[in-house]
């Protein structure tokens, strides 16, 4: 018995060590609707064993839904007026974010996001 908790308590140490941190402020720029590039933050936080988050542009805060996390993808939707935005996020091995948006007035698009500092 004292064998199986300490593996149990083993494994979840190890899980907690290697999870993939979302948290933080993230930079990435887009093609705007006038074709120049419009800069986003993506600013993540943990609230309790759950991701909440919101997205600052030019245009002003758009807060994230529909959050999930599944090893090294992070989904989301954000609405803004009658549209919702569809956002699958891969973290890469370099510490950046692999970012496709569908929805989008501009169409579907990626981004790499950078951790900032």
């Amino acid at each position: 018995m004292k064998t199986l908790l300490s593996t149990v308590l083993f494994l979840m140490i190890t899980a907690a060590t290697f999870a993939v941190n979302f948290e933080g402020k993230w930079v990435g720029k887009v093609k705007g609707q006038d074709g120049n590039d419009m800069e986003l933050t993506f600013v993540f936080k943990m609230d309790g064993e759950k991701l909440t988050g919101v997205i600052n542009s030019p245009n002003g805060d758009m807060p994230v839904s529909n959050v999930k996390v599944v090893d090294k993808v992070l989904t989301f939707d954000i609405s803004f007026g009658d549209m919702t935005m569809k956002h699958v996020c891969t973290m890469k091995d370099d510490d950046t974010i692999s970012a496709k948006v569908e929805g989008s007035p501009m169409g579907d698009s990626e981004m790499i996001l950078k951790r900032q500092k």
